[in-house]
């Protein structure tokens, strides 16, 4: 009866997501908006194996802010929006923690030009934000070069049920898919899933995938005090073989 890493974002989503909506609302007209919105591309989460009733009252706390992800010559690369929020039980005990980095982007087939370096006017926010923050990207989650530990021996498939509102295969699909993939792949290898837990996870967003997709997955071990695997979907088709999201796994005993 804990929360499961799966459904932190449940419990932190609205924390996250609900403010900047009011702010958005507050300061203009949020059917036009620069042509700008801000998907995900960042998240970590993190479980306690502390045990918790289902009518249990949980409060959720958390903080928002705008900030400068910059290049190595300190140009502003994108405008992001990053948010840290903690799950307590009544006692005041911790359950659960996400982080949760969207980036501003506009809907434009040019790269280029799908990148927001300036808020628009309209916001009434500034142009830039005075923090700066560094957004991890896929390469860095794993040697991705290097011979796969795990593998799919098949490929699968998106479907419905995987999707968000946005027509995108929802963040935590991603998260569960993994968890299945992994949980079986460290069974045949001979670990002990009556004792393991998924604790923490870091998911990297690069690319969106869509329902009917086809995709496989592989993974590579990173660490084993504690296990530590980091998971790839590789869209079928894509003749770059590159990870279209990246989700790294720490795996616990339970107390």
């Amino acid at each position: 009866m804990t929360i499961r890493l799966s459904a932190v974002s449940a419990y932190t989503g609205r924390s996250h997501f609900a403010p900047w909506t009011r702010i958005l609302a507050s300061v203009h007209d949020h059917s036009n908006h620069g042509g700008i919105f801000a998907p995900l591309v960042y998240v970590e989460y993190e479980t306690a194996d502390v045990p918790c009733e289902a009518p249990e009252r949980i409060e959720v706390t958390g903080k928002s802010w705008l900030a400068r992800n910059v290049d190595a010559s300190g140009d502003t690369r994108n405008i992001a929006r990053a948010g840290c929020h903690t799950l307590r039980n009544r006692q005041g005990r911790f359950l659960g923690s996400s982080r949760m980095v969207n980036v501003f982007t506009r809907y434009d087939p040019d790269p280029t030009r799908r990148r927001v370096t300036e808020l628009p006017a309209e916001l009434g926010l500034g142009a830039h934000p005075s923090r700066e923050i560094s957004i991890p990207g896929v390469e860095s989650m794993a040697d991705f070069a290097r011979t796969p530990d795990f593998a799919d021996s098949e490929s699968h498939v998106w479907h419905y049920g995987h999707t968000d509102p946005n027509r995108h295969v929802n963040g935590t699909a991603y998260l569960r898919a993994m968890e299945e993939f992994l949980a079986d792949s460290l069974k045949r290898a001979g670990h002990d899933l009556a004792r393991l837990y998924f604790a923490r996870t870091r998911v990297v967003y690069r690319k969106p995938c869509f329902r009917g997709e086809g995709y496989r997955r592989a993974a590579w071990v990173r660490g084993e005090a504690p296990l530590t695997l980091t998971g790839a979907f590789i869209k079928e088709g894509d003749p770059t073989g590159s990870p279209t999201t990246a989700v790294e796994l720490t795996l616990l005993q339970h107390s």
